[in-house]
């Protein structure tokens, strides 16, 4: 069979995955933080003022199931020349690594800190355009934001992921000179090292956009997201993306956010997706800002985005690249993918299901948040 490539993923070489043995028995481990002690004068003869001593409960748990269902015929097996359940089998463990990766690098949107525009003498709250005349102001900031939080002082152990347009523009900035990124660490996914930053490409990146409605959403108006379209209607009917337009903005825009995050859902205000836009719509998150829809796609990178109101405006499409130091976001892969196949004759087919599963979890714990940034990348031109 021919030849597929993937995306590389990075979550192996960057993550911490220190609690794995503790949740052989369960599916929570807590690890709280603590409040800060804080040093005061002290007056000869006169008590001191005790500290409360607090901890707050910081809990990962796992709560992800990922999984791939496969069909096999007898007939394919007979008439094909490779083994269909095998070569799947090993793609599905792809995916499914792929899969874990994308909900790490989504952790960025839990980094206590980020660099965007303002950073580097622009607008506060705004994307950056990269360029070749601004990725080392790029870089300063990162390393600046974990040296104000005292985090990794040395810098042995700061990286940052990149998308494959971050290093377009680095490679630029360096006038293609390789030596000047060292000695590769053989990690998947690793460039090398810059400006006091351990270096890893990655197309699995999160992105994100913001959707302002001018107003009200009128009957048979969409939105398309990375192909998906949702369509918003008076009366909500059964078509899969359908969204009950209200006469309330808010209340649009709050239907619209529940289905983007309930997509195998159908409830009085919108249809459920299936089949391949229901897979794509899965790896989005959406946040209700009231008056405009803020949507994240897990392991997208960079986000196509239109609608049918030309006076509806999309804004502030991202690609969220996170930088830190290694260990800060702990991934505990409970169950590694693996396959189980059965028979379906009982369901009068001549073949065998074959189904891959993977039980994890993903957590930035409080002291993780401050280890890691938030890179903000315009997107809107990739």
């Amino acid at each position: 069979m021919g030849r597929k490539v993937y995306k590389s993923t990075v979550y192996k070489a960057l993550a911490s995955s220190e609690e794995q043995s503790t949740l052989s028995m369960g599916q929570i481990v807590d690890r709280p933080y603590r409040s800060n002690l804080v040093v005061e004068d002290y007056t000869k003869g006169t008590a001191a003022t005790a500290q409360d001593l607090t901890a707050t409960s910081d809990q990962l748990t796992i709560n992800k199931q990922k999984t791939i269902l496969m069909y096999v015929d007898d007939v394919d097996k007979i008439q094909n020349k490779w083994d269909a359940a095998k070569v799947w089998a090993e793609e599905a463990g792809t995916r499914l690594a792929i899969a874990i990766d994308a909900e790490f690098l989504y952790e960025v949107i839990n980094a206590t800190n980020t660099v965007d525009d303002g950073d580097i003498g622009g607008t506060s709250g705004t994307s950056i355009t990269l360029t070749a005349s601004n990725i080392q102001n790029v870089v300063a900031k990162i390393n600046r934001k974990l040296d104000v939080q005292n985090v990794d002082v040395e810098r042995k152990n700061r990286f940052w992921v990149i998308s494959p347009q971050i290093f377009d523009i680095l490679w630029q900035y360096i006038a293609g000179k390789e030596t000047l990124l060292g000695d590769k660490t053989g990690e998947f996914g690793n460039l090398g090292r810059w400006g006091g930053l351990e270096l890893f490409m990655s197309n699995n990146l999160t992105a994100s956009a913001i959707w302002t409605p001018a107003n009200n959403p009128t009957n048979a108006d969409t939105i398309t997201i990375d192909g998906v379209v949702f369509t918003f209607v008076s009366t909500i009917g059964t078509t899969a993306g359908n969204v009950l337009q209200t006469t309330s903005t808010a209340v649009t825009i709050t239907n619209l956010t529940h289905l983007i995050n309930n997509p195998s859902s159908t409830t009085a205000n919108h249809v459920a997706f299936s089949g391949a836009d229901l897979r794509t719509v899965q790896t989005m998150v959406a946040v209700d800002g009231t008056t405009f829809i803020t949507v994240y796609h897990k392991g997208q990178s960079f986000m196509t985005v239109t609608g049918s109101d030309a006076t509806d405006v999309w804004s502030k499409q991202t690609q969220l690249s996170l930088a830190g130091t290694k260990g800060s976001i702990d991934v505990v892969v409970q169950k590694e993918p693996d396959v189980q196949m059965a028979s379906t004759v009982a369901n009068g087919k001549r073949g065998m299901n074959v189904m891959p599963l993977t039980v994890f979890g993903v957590k930035t714990f409080d002291q993780g948040k401050k280890q890691i940034v938030g890179v903000k990348i315009a997107s809107s031109t990739f």
